[in-house]
């Protein structure tokens, strides 16, 4: 190898390091290395993965764009034979050489006389091969010429790896962007400091922020917004992801749900924040229209009721009643029946709209969770025995430490939940079994039944308000799906939360987590 090879060699290596625009540098880079070895011309052929096959990508000279419409299996050729065995190959006389094959020949009306085959490879990975065609002078192609294209071949595949490599975070890139900037929520991306590093339309306009502006910072813009939690307490905090809600203090009311998560590099530092937004302030005015409704027909409802359940008793004990129509005693029981359950639903709709308008009001004492239990039961005693309830009462809840409860909210908690237990459960033989666990921080009380169990899709859908599972799946619709939305909103509001277990078939078990007064530990 001379001066002027080297020479080539690092200028090669100069040109793959400048660009990554790979079809350009590679013709270029094979100009050079056909130079240096002296060659007539050369090629350039790129594996395809999928077909596993050669595909010709640059080929040198007149001839190169029907070369490219030529493939080469693994084996075939000379180029096939050296990328099937990863080894170079010098063959100075290929019309003997049983491995090579005329296609290219025949096809460009080209005559080969030697070639010069390396493969092209990336950390042990195959790439390609990059041949060089006809050795000008008659002595035919070296082993220092082979030396010399297998450094530009290494080259060359460090270059087509970094451009591959290139051109797929290119596209992930403009993939990301474009849904960034078509997403309907607002999204905003900023530094640790809160410096906006990124904003979509979407955010601009419901944060009112004008790019053009050398700096925009998220918390100075949240300033203007009365926001829950406090966006503080999670700065401070080790938790990586918070949801909220923002309110803007002034003019039109603007009402935004938040979800912030923090971005946190490989040494475990914080780096940025990711903000999305959504607009939900016609959500909120429909839900307060409708909390309002509710809350005005049910205290309409509650008067008339009252009379209903107070006078049907007195009607039903009238012995003259069956004397004057047989069927009067039967009607007057089913108006007293009916009317009863449409009382206890007019009640729950009063309890969910308080709880939902943020009036309820709790009358917390020290509280045994049992003394509660035992008395909910004694309060469902007729409903036990009518369904043949075989109940357990687990001595688990004997061990249960007393908590700050409002007891008549809770009693409300515990019956909704065993009436769901009962109703969902078309066996013959049901069962409910209560049980309580306390690991120092929190209770856990749990109440399990033998019913058909709940598909795992629906175990959020369960707890919103006026939802039902399908009828075909649970046999029965009783009821205006207000139990377990009424369940969880109680025991949040007592600070705790409802989840529920489930397996088809076997039951379910929803289970009971308020936290001990000087538990700060709580998840």
């Amino acid at each position: 190898m001379n001066l002027t090879d080297i020479e080539n060699l690092l200028k090669a290596n100069r040109i793959l390091s400048s660009t990554l625009e790979i079809d350009k540098l590679l013709k270029v880079v094979l100009e050079l290395a056909a130079e240096v070895v002296r060659a007539e011309t050369g090629s350039l052929l790129i594996l395809d993965e999928k077909t596993n096959e050669l595909v010709f990508d640059v080929a040198l000279g007149d001839a190169g764009q029907t070369l490219k419409t030529i493939r080469l299996k693994l084996g075939e050729g000379i180029a096939g034979w050296v990328a099937k065995e990863n080894k170079p190959l010098i063959v100075n006389d290929p019309a003997n050489d049983p491995r090579w094959t005329r296609r290219a020949d025949d096809k460009t009306k080209f005559i080969t006389r030697s070639i010069l085959c390396v493969p092209m490879v990336h950390q042990g990975k195959l790439l390609g091969v990059v041949q060089a065609i006809n050795r000008k002078d008659s002595s035919g192609f070296s082993e220092e010429d082979r030396i010399v294209l297998e450094a530009f071949a290494s080259q060359a595949g460090v270059a087509l790896q970094n451009a591959r490599l290139f051109s797929s975070l290119k596209q992930e890139k403009e993939k990301v962007e474009t849904i960034f900037s078509e997403m309907s929520e607002g999204a905003l991306l900023t530094e640790d400091k809160g410096n906006l590093l990124l904003c979509n339309p979407s955010g601009s306009r419901l944060l009112a922020i004008n790019e053009e502006e050398e700096k925009n910072n998220i918390w100075e813009i949240f300033k203007n917004f009365s926001i829950a939690p406090p966006l503080t307490q999670f700065i401070k905090s080790e938790s990586s992801l918070i949801t909220f809600e923002a309110a803007r203090k002034g003019g039109k009311s603007l009402i935004l749900s938040g979800l912030m998560k923090k971005i946190i590099s490989e040494k475990k530092e914080l780096i940025g924040y990711l903000t999305i937004l959504r607009d939900v302030t016609l959500e909120k005015k429909e839900e307060k229209l409708k909390r309002d409704f509710l809350s005005l027909m049910s205290h309409k409802l509650k008067t008339p009721l009252v009379a209903i359940t107070g006078y049907t008793p007195m009607l039903l004990e009238d012995e003259e009643l069956p004397k004057l129509q047989p069927y009067f005693k039967k009607a007057i029981e089913a108006i007293h029946n009916q009317g009863v359950h449409l009382k206890q639903l007019v009640e729950k709709l009063i309890l969910f709209s308080l709880i939902e308008a943020e009036e309820l009001k709790l009358n917390k004492r020290q509280s045994e969770v049992k003394k509660i239990i035992l008395e909910v039961m004694n309060g469902m005693k007729t409903v036990l025995e009518e369904k043949k309830i075989n109940l357990v009462l687990d001595e688990s809840l004997d061990k249960i430490p007393t908590l700050s409860l409002d007891q008549e909210k809770f009693k409300e908690v515990i019956k909704c939940l065993m009436e769901n237990a009962i109703k969902f459960n078309p066996k013959n033989e049901k069962n409910i079994t209560l049980s309580g666990t306390f690991n120092g921080l929190e209770i856990c009380l749990s109440i399990r039944d033998n019913g058909t169990g709940i598909p795992s899709e629906e175990f959020d859908k369960i707890f919103q308000k006026f939802y039902q599972i399908e009828e075909s799946f649970t046999g029965q619709v009783e009821g205006a799906g207000l139990g377990l939305s009424l369940v969880k909103r109680l025991v949040e509001v007592h600070g705790g939360r409802v989840e529920v277990e489930s397996k088809m078939g076997e039951g379910s078990a929803f289970i009971i987590h308020l936290p001990l007064p000087d538990s700060k530990n709580l998840k």
